[in-house]
């Protein structure tokens, strides 16, 4: 098997391993049935799913019919390949550190439920939003793996697009469902990388 094969391979098996989680974490929280009393607007879901339906749709073209995107092709050495399969890696194993800790939490939308606690332990203790940290994880490594500039920079900067749109109305209804708790818990954490804050001395110390 040529290294061209491992690396689609390798693209399809990340993409399979984040749905199934996707999936399973999903059917969870249907099951769990708890009663949403803050929930994202309907615009924002039919966005996220033509971003989704894009996502699937290139990647198609790139492992079906890799002619369609060649235009996109980028030099990048075979390490650095190699060094997108590891990243690929590594935002899986971020994204069920994640769904773990999320638990029965978790849900596909941007919604508080009555029943919801405020997750700060695992990689949260860290970041307040991990789960986008794993996605943008994921499409450096497609970058790195594809070596196709097209799908890489088309890809995040909808990523980026999704996340911003979503990041500052989900924040807010956390603000709305925890108060003062969340607004401390912001202050000793980032967004999507972790904040290293230097202490001050106190004077005379």
């Amino acid at each position: 098997m040529g290294n061209e094969t491992f690396f689609k391979i390798s693209l399809i098996a990340l993409f399979t391993a984040f749905s199934i989680i996707r999936i399973n974490f999903n059917l969870k929280a249907m099951k769990a049935g708890y009663q949403t009393v803050i929930e994202e607007s309907k615009i924002y879901s039919i966005i996220l799913a033509l971003f989704i339906c894009y996502e699937v749709f290139t990647l198609f073209l790139f492992l079906l019919f890799p002619e369609t995107l060649s235009w996109g092709s980028m030099a990048i050495p075979a390490w650095g390949r190699w060094m997108g399969v590891a990243l690929g890696i590594l935002s899986l194993l971020l994204f069920i550190w994640v769904h773990i800790y999320l638990g029965e939490n978790y849900s596909s939308k941007v919604r508080i439920a009555q029943e919801q606690r405020l997750v700060t332990t695992g990689p949260y203790r860290f970041l307040r939003h991990p789960m986008y940290s794993a996605f943008y994880l994921l499409h450096l490594a497609v970058f790195l793996i594809s070596s196709n500039w097209f799908l890489g920079i088309s890809w995040t900067l909808l990523l980026t697009l999704i996340i911003s749109i979503r990041v500052n109305r989900e924040e807010r209804m956390l603000v709305e469902k925890f108060k003062e708790e969340y607004l401390a818990y912001m202050e000793k954490t980032g967004r999507f990388f972790p904040a290293f804050r230097l202490k001050r001395k106190r004077a005379g110390s």
